[in-house]
């Protein structure tokens, strides 16, 4: 007897999914910040690229909040960098977990003047620190940094992770009571429903669905509630938030649970996550519904190139076969890790449209579990096995060039696919002249605005070739424009009498920032970088410069085709 519904497997398999956080580690932990507790993000939710490792702990819109060892422990790790964590401090415990603290103004005093030691020593701001397991020792409750805004933070906040010492895996740090609570429901916004193959169909229609969900006694239900008449092949997606305690930042979801006639066919829950396998959330989420209308939407099925362990049913991918002629009762759980429920019911009934079967209009079609490449006589694409988590329809075509321009643009592709490791991309460069050779570079370029942004790469015999992880529209163009330095001193005034910092903005126009390096009386002096603003600060150190003199300062910038720009001049302390 043909089955009710038939759950489409994959060839690989998956080991059930248990929380082994709730049952390891010291769970008597103190909050690495004061009370009251807001977030403006959530543990494993999806972010271009990654997963949320952490906790983000908003704090209020400025920065200095103390931050405290949440238990006794060592400083292992310190980081200092113009992205990522920024001023980042990794304290390892007893009970074999890592508390990381991230984006931080400054560490405690003495780590502070262990890490200044160590750049004067590089001569280099950002560096990465492994201390003796004795030099930096904490109780819990003890301050060992202020909360700031480094990195690549997008407002003061506190990032705060716990991870397995051992694994390294990211563990879900809401399963450790440190005094966060949390008695509202996830928000459960829109169902969306997936036609996966060219004869499979939502109503009349054959591409992607957004259904939306509102609130009724007892949980959601569709805007529309009439059965969803589905056909083929069917994967489903949700869009949900959850607002912990309804104040605060929309932060993503713990788990989600799709039951069909009262039996689960797949579900998901953060628990941990592998630093590995975190690229694979632009697989887990919708990446075309977020780039296109800024959605987070989790799919409720598995592409077969995700190799993520989050999964709640061993060996199924979630891909339901609508082909039985009967109809079901579905009902889908979203939760946080506080247990909070929001519940969505909805109906399906097969029925088979009408319309043309979906056209397949692409040059070729990769595999997801194969190299594939493609080539003509102006370019050249590799993608390795295991870049792509589905088959991919490929696309590819040319127009003319434009203003700025050293070749054709070509179209690669769509802008919404992003592969899982970098792809060669290969451009002929046959118009280009010989002295430009070694600033060309390939760009991605908005084909209405014309705007440029670069990919990198280098010229070889008559071919620019990068790595990248993105699709799009790409050029040919020439980067021979140094930065621009562009002080900040005593406000404009011509005078320059300084008595506590030295500050100047420096900025690319298309290959971006590879180095610089400031210098003060001939000797290397401490500029720290924040990227994401574009600034160079130097702190007057009364130790390294004496007071009621002139001292001279040169800072030297370069981009990523070694243009170089340099920037003298005189100032009194």
């Amino acid at each position: 007897m043909r089955a009710l519904l038939t759950i489409l497997l994959l060839n690989f398999s998956f080991a059930t999914t248990t929380s082994a956080i709730k049952n390891s580690g010291d769970l008597n932990i103190k909050s690495p910040l004061s009370p009251p507790y807001f977030f403006a993000g959530n543990f494993g939710e999806l972010r271009p690229n990654h997963f949320h490792a952490g906790l983000d702990f908003r704090t209020q819109g400025k920065v200095g909040l103390p931050v405290f060892a949440v238990k006794d422990g060592y400083v292992s790790k310190i980081g200092v960098s113009p992205i990522g964590y920024g001023n980042v401090l990794y304290l390892n415990h007893s009970d074999g977990t890592t508390t990381v603290y991230g984006h931080l103004l400054k560490f405690q005093t003495s780590i502070q003047e262990f890490v200044k030691e160590k750049q004067y020593d590089k001569e280099s701001f950002a560096l990465t620190l492994n201390p003796s397991v004795n030099q930096f020792q904490f109780k819990k409750g003890d301050i060992i940094a202020w909360s700031g805004n480094t990195g690549s933070s997008g407002g003061p906040h506190l990032h705060f992770e716990i991870r397995n010492t051992k694994t390294e895996k990211a563990e879900n740090p809401l399963f450790y009571p440190m005094g966060i609570t949390d008695k509202s429901a996830p928000k459960l916004i829109a169902l969306y429903v997936y036609p996966l193959d060219e004869t499979s169909n939502i109503g009349k229609e054959r591409t992607k669905k957004r259904l939306e969900a509102i609130s009724v006694p007892g949980g959601y239900r569709l805007k529309n509630n009439a059965p969803l008449e589905v056909y083929g092949k069917i994967g489903f997606g949700v869009q949900a938030e959850d607002y912990f305690n309804g104040v605060g930042l929309k932060c993503g979801i713990y788990s989600a649970h799709l039951y069909c006639d009262k039996k689960e066919v797949f579900g998901f829950k953060m628990d941990q996550v592998a630093f590995e396998d975190t690229k694979y959330a632009n697989s887990q989420g919708d990446l075309e519904e977020y780039m296109s209308a800024s959605r987070r939407v989790e799919r409720l099925y598995k592409q077969p190139g995700n190799k993520l362990d989050i999964y709640t049913i061993p060996n199924s991918s979630g891909v339901l076969n609508f082909n039985d002629g009967k109809s079901h009762d579905f009902e889908l759980i979203v939760s946080d890790a506080f247990k909070n429920k929001a519940t969505l019911h909805f109906k399906t009934k097969e029925k088979k449209s009408i319309a043309p079967v979906r056209p397949k209009p692409h040059l070729k079609e990769f595999a997801y579990d194969k190299s594939n490449s493609f080539e003509t006589d102006k370019i050249k694409i590799e993608i390795p096995k295991g870049a792509l988590y589905d088959n991919l329809y490929f696309n590819y075509s040319a127009t003319p060039k434009i203003a700025g321009c050293y070749s054709e643009l070509h179209k690669v592709g769509s802008k919404t696919i992003l592969t899982h490791t970098p792809y060669t991309l290969s451009i002929s460069c046959e118009e280009l002249p010989s002295d430009l050779k070694n600033k060309a570079l390939i760009v991605v370029v908005d084909p209405v605005k014309g705007r440029k942004s670069a990919i990198g790469g280098e010229y070889s015999h008559g071919w620019v070739t990068a790595k990248t992880t993105v699709m799009g529209t790409f050029a040919i163009a020439i980067d021979q424009t140094p930065p621009v330095i562009a002080p900040l001193l005593a406000k404009g005034k011509k005078s320059i009498n300084i008595s506590k910092l030295l500050q100047f903005h420096i900025s690319d126009n298309l290959s971006g920032i590879k180095s610089y390096i400031g210098e003060i009386d001939g000797n290397w002096a401490l500029f720290e970088y924040d990227e994401k603003m574009g600034l160079l600060t130097y702190t007057i150190d009364k130790t390294k410069l004496a007071s009621g003199k002139s001292h001279k300062l040169r800072l030297e910038v370069k981009d990523n085709k070694n243009n170089m720009s340099e920037y003298k001049t005189t100032f009194n302390l």
